[in-house]
Parts: C-alpha cells; structure tokens; sequence
C-alpha cells in the first residue's frame, strides 16, 4: 500500500511539473494574442488618422477627413480583431466552440 502511495505521489509531482511548463508555454501564446490584436487595433488606426489628415491638407478641410477616417481606421481595427479572435475558435464570450458545459 505504501509503495501504491509512493508511486501515486511520484506520478503526481511529474504531472504538476509537466503542467507548469505547458501553463507557461499557453501564457506566452496568449502574449502573443494580445500583442498582435493590440498592434492591429492601432495600426488601423493610425492609418485612418494619417490618411485623414493628408487629404484634411489637399483639399483644404480641416477635421472633416481627419474624423470619418478616424471613424474609419477604429472600425477596421475592431474588425481586424474580431476576424483573429475568431480563427482561433472562439463564440461570444470568448469560449472554444468544441467546449461543452456538464
């Protein structure tokens, strides 16, 4: 019996272990995401804004470009976010499709 317990402990420290070096494999994947979604919300952004601002100069109106490609650049971003949170398999609320409540 004691041996049992013994091998039983054995078995699960080696699991805990294995399951800290996949939590922290999952945490830099999921830096990774964040990354990513924080950059494209930005860069949409910031095009939006640069894109405004040159045609603000060319024809000579000057918050009127600026503010629909504002709008523009944020909506695109949003967008660009919700088309890569949902190739990840992801629904509404962020829980994996396959995912089934007990």
């Amino acid at each position: 019996m004691k041996k049992k317990l013994k091998d039983f402990g054995k078995k699960l420290e080696t699991l805990k272990l294995s399951n800290k070096k996949i939590k922290k494999k999952n945490s830099f994947k999921d830096l990774g995401i964040f990354l990513k979604s924080g950059v494209e919300l930005i860069s949409a952004i910031i095009v939006g804004v640069v894109i405004g601002i040159i045609l603000d100069n060319y024809f000579q109106t000057k918050p009127i470009f600026l503010i629909i490609f504002l709008i523009l650049g944020f909506a695109s971003g949003i967008f660009n976010v919700f088309r890569s949170v949902k190739r990840l398999g992801f629904e509404v609320g962020f829980k994996k499709k396959n995912d089934k409540l007990h």
